[in-house]
C-alpha cells in the first residue's frame, strides 16, 4: 500500500519518521549520574599531601558506560605552594583500591582557588569503558607537596553514596557510613556516564536522515 504512494509523498512520509526518531533520540542522549555528593553540606577535609592518597568508591549500574571525567569539590590552603595534583581510576581489590585502570589529565595546584570549596573537573584524554554492576575507585594525590584540601561530608543521601567506602593513606579504608559514624564521611565528588542506548538511538536517527536524504538526491 505504502509502496503504491507517490514518490514524493513517500520520501515525505520516511523523513518525517526519521527526524521524529532523531528529535526523541536527542533528549535521551543524557549523562547518568551514578555517585553523587558534590552538593552536600561539607563536614570537613582532608589533605591530599601527606593524608593521602585520598580515594571513593563508586559502582555502576547495569548499563556500565564510558567514563570521561569526574568532579571533586577542592579547596587549596596554600596557594604558594605549587604541585601537581594526580587523579586516577582505579579497580576494586577486596574492598580497598586495586590497580589504576587510567590516568586523568593532571592539574596543578595553583588552578585550585584558595577562596573556598569549588567543583573542579578531570578529564580522561580518551573515555574509559567501564564494565556494568562493577566498583572502581576515584583516587587523588599529590607526589610533592602542596595544600589541597579534599571535601567530605557526612551526608549519605547521594546518588550512589550511602553503599560505597572511602580511603585515606593514612587512616586505611572505611565505609561511607562507618566513616559518618566516626564524624567523617566520603568526598565530595561526582561520577556521570552517558547513557549507552542514547547514542545508539541518535545515531539511528542519524543514519535514517542521511538515507533519505540520498533517495532524494537518486
Amino acid at each position: 500500500m505504502f509502496s503504491k504512494l507517490p514518490k514524493i509523498f513517500r520520501t515525505a512520509v520516511l523523513s518525517a519518521s526519521a527526524g521524529l526518531l532523531f528529535a526523541v533520540a536527542l533528549p535521551a542522549a543524557q549523562a547518568s549520574v551514578v555517585y553523587s555528593n558534590l552538593n552536600a553540606a561539607q563536614t570537613g577535609s582532608d589533605p591530599v599531601y601527606g593524608t593521602g592518597p585520598l580515594a571513593n568508591s563508586f559502582t555502576t549500574d547495569a548499563g556500565g558506560g564510558t567514563l570521561n571525567a569526574i568532579q571533586a569539590l577542592l579547596m587549596n590552603l596554600g596557594p604558594d605552594v605549587v604541585s601537581s595534583i594526580q587523579v586516577n581510576l582505579l579497580s576494586s581489590s577486596s574492598g580497598a583500591p586495586g590497580s589504576t585502570l587510567a590516568s586523568f589529565i593532571s592539574r596543578s595546584s595553583s588552578d585550585v582557588a584558595s577562596s573556598g570549596f569549588a567543583a573542579y573537573t578531570f578529564a580522561l584524554a580518551s573515555g574509559y569503558t567501564l564494565a556494568a554492576n562493577t566498583t572502581y575507585w576515584i583516587e587523588i594525590l599529590a607526589s610533592d607537596a602542596n595544600a589541597i584540601q579534599w571535601s567530605y561530608s557526612s551526608d549519605l543521601s547521594g546518588v550512589g553514596v550511602a553503599g560505597e567506602s572511602s580511603y585515606a593513606s593514612a587512616f586505611g579504608v572505611s565505609t561511607n557510613a562507618d566513616a559518618v559514624a566516626a564524624g567523617f564521611g566520603p568526598y565530595q565528588m561526582t561520577v556521570e556516564l552517558p547513557e549507552p542506548g542514547s547514542f545508539a538511538l541518535v545515531g539511528l536517527g542519524l543514519a535514517g536522515v542521511l538515507v533519505m536524504r540520498r533517495r532524494k538526491q537518486i
